[in-house]
């Protein structure tokens, strides 16, 4: 191929970055240097791979193209120091994990313990909500994602690896608080706060209602788990929230957990990835790690739930 690889790195970069002063800024060379690499690299190759319309850089179809390539090349370039030193007995290198939200409160756990085996890892952890990281996986960021909810658009390789209880939560003074085998129509009868639309969450719980032809009086829809705890603290209304994400707030009873037919709604967390998608050793190990019958995962993610049963004894 009629290009060198600083040729190849400044290309990618500007492909990532659709700006020549981004791009130079991040490869820490002057905005002259990259266009005189990239027009020789044009000039190697004889086509072009950019196209500015107005203010705006586009990539031509050669530029798609070998953007393809060179995403491909380099995380093969970052993958083999990885495969070389596993092959030395270690895995060093860095490791991009993205989860949801609901998933923030294990997931600490999970890669605490997979740095006890693999102390030279450097982690990477991003919390974002559903539709970011759909978006993330269609971009790519990142080695593997933690969700619930899989979209079906997409080819995705999924490893489910411990339960997602999905449970409806009030403040301790509502009036469902203290009852037992609440019929699911009589949440009906009371205020309800919703996570944001496309909430794996929210399509859990709005396929059991639709089922049942319940319909519910919302008040209120927010964004996170952390301002539908509060709210549901202040008594606005009752909410459908991961177990996973309540654990402390069940254990100091500044919420309970209802106790209504059908519930708590099982369903799954996974590992996902894109099908195609080149792993490197340390996410395939990771992958190894969280499907691990030794390891016990699932109790690990349940770990914070144990403190709960501890802090009840405690408390009473």
């Amino acid at each position: 191929m009629r290009a060198t690889l600083h040729q190849l790195k400044v290309f990618r970069q500007v492909a990532i970055a659709m700006n020549y002063t981004k791009a130079a800024d991040k490869l820490g060379l002057s905005q002259p240097a990259v266009s005189i690499q990239l027009k020789q690299l044009e000039n190697n190759l004889d086509i072009f791979l950019f196209e500015k319309i107005g203010k705006t850089l586009y990539l031509t179809p050669a530029g798609k193209e070998l953007k393809l390539f060179c995403d491909d090349l380099f995380i093969r370039f970052d993958n083999i120091d990885m495969t070389l030193s596993g092959l030395k007995g270690e895995l060093v290198g860095d490791f991009c994990l993205s989860a949801v939200t609901s998933a923030k409160y294990f997931t600490p756990h999970l890669l605490g313990a997979f740095h006890k085996l693999h102390p030279k890892v450097n982690f990477h952890l991003d919390i974002v909500n559903r539709e970011q990281i759909i978006q993330r996986l269609q971009e790519n960021k990142d080695d593997l994602v933690i969700m619930g909810l899989i979209p079906e658009s997409m080819n995705l390789a999924k490893y489910p690896f411990v339960d997602n209880p999905i449970i409806l939560i009030a403040s301790p003074q509502h009036v469902l608080a203290k009852r037992k085998n609440i019929p699911l129509a009589e949440l009906a009868d009371h205020a309800f706060i919703h996570r944001e639309k496309g909430s794996g969450t929210r399509k859990a719980f709005e396929e059991i209602l639709a089922a049942n032809n319940i319909h519910l009086k919302v008040n209120m829809t927010l964004g996170n788990s952390e301002t539908i705890k509060q709210a549901v603290m202040a008594d606005l209304g009752i909410s459908a929230v991961s177990r996973h994400s309540v654990s402390l707030e069940l254990a100091t009873n500044t919420l309970v957990e209802l106790q209504v037919e059908n519930f708590p709604l099982v369903r799954s967390w996974y590992l996902v990835h894109h099908e195609s998608k080149h792993l490197s050793p340390i996410a395939s190990a990771f992958i190894d790690f969280v499907l691990s019958a030794e390891e016990n995962v699932p109790a690990l993610c349940n770990r914070f739930l144990e403190h709960h049963f501890v802090a009840k004894n405690i408390s009473s």
